[in-house]
């Protein structure tokens, strides 16, 4: 490989086919749908864990013995 082969120059802009602009927002689409699911996810199990009462507690704990 020649000095300076395979590198980038600044400023040079990398332009991408519609296809390859496509195939990129359906990924992201698809990492976007996939994230929200595994927060829902965690979000059901920590409910199911905790159970419904959850928010019927006192958060602090005052003893007064």
């Amino acid at each position: 490989m020649a000095a300076g082969e395979g590198k980038i120059e600044p400023g040079s802009a990398i332009e991408l086919t519609d296809a390859q602009r496509k195939a990129r927002r359906s990924r992201n689409i698809a990492i976007g749908f996939g994230l929200f699911a595994l927060v829902a996810v965690f979000y059901a199990a920590t409910i199911v864990k905790f159970g419904p009462r959850l928010m019927d507690r006192p958060i602090i704990n005052i003893n007064t013995n």
